[in-house]
């Protein structure tokens, strides 16, 4: 039993060590933008383009959820590296978070399990008390 204590107590130590390094993503400063910059590609409509020959327009767009309802919008070509960074930086803190999300629950389940394997000890304990007590009144009868 006591073993088992020991490697739950040496699991959560490691689980500690994690945490600094799970805050560290998500303590930057850079400024965040929610969404998906990509390369649009469709055809104009007009019937001598180069686009009905297959070789398609061509557009960077920003897909992300503003003022409550998906939008798709293309920045000023200026922006595309800017935007790129602020979506790529947030999708980083999503997944550092969702990692530590992971951690969270892992560190939650060895403190039960801890907690599971003290009180099975402190119950063995008492018991162990208990019987000697009903030997020495036993005996003294």
């Amino acid at each position: 039993m006591t073993s088992r204590l020991s490697s739950l107590r040496a699991q959560l130590v490691a689980a500690q060590q994690e945490l600094p390094r799970l805050l560290e993503l998500c303590f930057g400063r850079q400024p965040l933008l929610p969404g998906s910059l990509y390369i649009l590609r469709r055809k104009c409509g007009k019937p001598n383009c180069r686009c009905t020959r297959g070789d398609l327009h061509e557009s960077t767009v920003l897909s992300y959820r503003g003022q409550g309802r998906p939008q798709n919008v293309s920045p000023p070509p200026e922006q595309i590296d800017a935007v790129r960074k602020m979506t790529d930086e947030y999708r980083r803190v999503r997944q550092a978070r969702a990692e530590f999300v992971r951690w969270q629950r892992k560190l939650l389940t060895l403190l039960d399990a801890l907690e599971s394997a003290r009180v099975q000890l402190g119950e063995a304990e008492f018991q162990k008390g208990r019987s000697a007590a009903k030997k020495t009144r036993s005996s003294r009868r």
